[in-house]
């Protein structure tokens, strides 16, 4: 019996001395590398498309601040201490809005997908002045009102924002101005609730005229703050996408032909509702926020250079990334299978990208990097006996940022 113990235990160390290990190697640059010459192209890094919302897309954190504008007398407009109140529960209304996208009513009986928003406003301080919350009056008589009627209009007269800006193209802006009080004397003038976007800040006006429902204008500011992010009116024929169908634009289904049907309820246009974003919109939105850059980059808190979670990406068939990324986890590609990567894509510090043995990433005029400029382990490549994994390269790639004291470095 002791034999017999004896000659299986032998058997078994001989078997796992013998069978194949897993080795890794480390790329840490383009080195080394047999650059193919990249197929031709059937898509575009900037196809809006590629950059709707899926489940490796993070939560974007929109910078803002608030300024009140009023005369020298300080009474045309919001106090401070009422004035940040009333906006906190606007902003807070606007972000609970966001959060609750709603299925298109628009065309009736679409299957139009509902995507969650990914982005919320976060209120910031532009100073190192500990009492800087975020929120400023200033008193000024040239530049404190808003006229969007006559020839002495100003809603697009950027010059309140070019001299109380704050934060620069980093933050938005939004000034909250009173309408003119010569302007809300007249019975004929209503001081509605307005606003424009201007660059990346907006103006809006009637807040101060209209104080008991700050929930009321929380619209206002998702719509204006959608054109900053590069969203154009979307009952228009030219808004770049094909899920917003062109309409009558009706506020509601109240106002007699042609507006007496169902009517859309798209942040975009003008209606008592404005809850719903098509997934296009939102690819447009994020690829502003993916792309280098780009104003709407600028805009967000950055929160994709580190990694987020020890959960792994898990690559188990053939996938296409054919839009730029910020990954804030390690990407584990699995036997078999195949990542094709064809935009920029950032990692986060100490992330990598794991090709196991028999599965293949392909680089194809990419450019993978870590948007801060911290470091990464680069791509680790392994091999189990004969199964090798493989890093194809095509085009124009480049690698950067790699930590010095990668396996492949040494």
């Amino acid at each position: 019996m002791k034999a017999s113990i004896f000659i299986i235990f032998c058997c078994s160390l001989f078997w796992y001395s013998c069978a194949p290990k897993l080795t890794s190697s480390f790329i840490s640059d383009t080195e080394g590398f047999e650059l193919r010459k990249a197929p031709k192209l059937f898509y575009s890094c900037n196809d809006q498309l590629q950059y709707i919302p899926d489940s490796l897309t993070s939560m974007k954190y929109i910078r803002v601040n608030v300024h009140f504008m009023d005369d020298s007398t300080g009474t045309k407009n919001f106090s401070m201490k009422d004035g940040e109140k009333y906006m906190r529960s606007l902003i807070n209304n606007a972000n609970k809005r966001l959060g609750d996208n709603r299925k298109m009513s628009l065309p009736v009986g679409n299957n139009t997908p509902v995507i969650p928003i990914n982005y919320r406003y976060k209120l910031v301080a532009a100073t190192d002045d500990p009492n800087d919350r975020g929120f400023y009056k200033h008193l000024d008589n040239e530049l404190y009102y808003f006229l969007n009627k006559g020839k002495h209009r100003n809603n697009y007269n950027r010059d309140v924002i070019k001299k109380y800006n704050i934060g620069g193209d980093s933050i938005v802006n939004i000034f909250v101005l009173p309408h003119h009080p010569d302007s809300v004397k007249s019975k004929t003038y209503k001081p509605h609730k307005t606003g424009i976007a201007l660059g990346s800040d907006l103006k809006v006006s009637g807040l101060f005229e209209d104080p008991s429902k700050p929930w009321e204008f929380a619209t206002l500011l998702n719509h204006e703050v959608g054109h900053i992010l590069g969203l154009s009116h979307s009952w228009i024929r030219n808004d770049r996408c094909d899920d917003t169908p062109t309409h009558p634009n009706c506020w509601d289904s109240n106002s007699g032909p042609p507006c007496d049907g169902t009517y859309s309820n798209n942040m975009m246009d003008y209606n008592n509702s404005q809850m719903a974003l098509s997934p296009c919109q939102l690819g447009i939105i994020n690829k502003g926020f993916n792309k280098l850059l780009h104003k709407n980059r600028k805009l967000v808190r950055v929160n994709w250079c580190n990694k987020e979670s020890d959960a792994e990406i898990i690559v188990s068939d053939t996938v296409q990334w054919l839009g730029s990324k910020d990954i804030q986890r390690d990407i584990r590609i699995l036997e078999g299978s195949v990542l094709e990567i064809s935009c920029r894509v950032s990692m986060p510090q100490g992330g990598k990208i794991i090709v196991e043995p028999g599965a293949t990433l392909k680089l194809i005029n990419s450019y993978l990097h870590n948007d801060c400029d911290l470091e990464w382990d680069g791509i680790e490549v392994q091999t189990k006996g004969k199964k090798v994994g493989k890093v194809e390269a095509f085009g124009n790639v480049r690698i950067e940022n790699v930590v010095e004291n990668s396996p492949s470095n040494l």
